[in-house]
């Protein structure tokens, strides 16, 4: 698939495989992962385009769900990061996309839409026009 560019919202293991790859840091990155991307002006720090993670911006990344949003899933158990779901709150963007969850999926909390992209291990992404500010989920068949 070819896009103009791959964002990765943590737990990244080799960015380097992607095309115009940036992305943020999750619980499971290393020190190496961070200082890689960091040299490599890969890491997201505050803003990429119309999307930030200091929700600066009505379209949001967050490596962790929101609590209550019920889009994330890890071994079949329900996660959330109340931090996150404060700072939706309190921001109240649009659409708030976010990593840690195996499962692909969309809820909405006070109404921003929230976007589980899911793990790319088992196929699932997110496309997310600029342009438009539409997403679309989508899902990679491996043979």
């Amino acid at each position: 698939m070819n896009f103009d560019e791959t964002i990765g919202l943590g737990d990244i293991e080799c960015p380097q495989l992607f095309r115009n790859f940036h992305g943020i840091l999750g619980e499971m990155d290393s020190v190496h992962t961070f200082k890689e991307m960091d040299r490599k002006g890969m890491l997201i720090k505050d803003r990429f385009s119309v999307l930030s993670i200091d929700f600066s911006t009505h379209y949001v990344m967050s490596h962790f769900p929101p609590l209550g949003s019920h889009t994330g899933n890890i071994i079949g158990k329900e996660e959330g990061n109340s931090k996150v779901t404060a700072s939706l709150l309190k921001n109240k963007p649009k659409i708030l996309f976010h990593g840690h969850s195996e499962a692909q999926g969309i809820g909405e909390i006070m109404g921003t839409t929230v976007v589980s992209v899911g793990s790319l291990l088992r196929g699932h992404y997110v496309i997310f026009e600029t342009d438009s500010l539409a997403f679309e989920l989508g899902n990679l068949t491996f043979s």
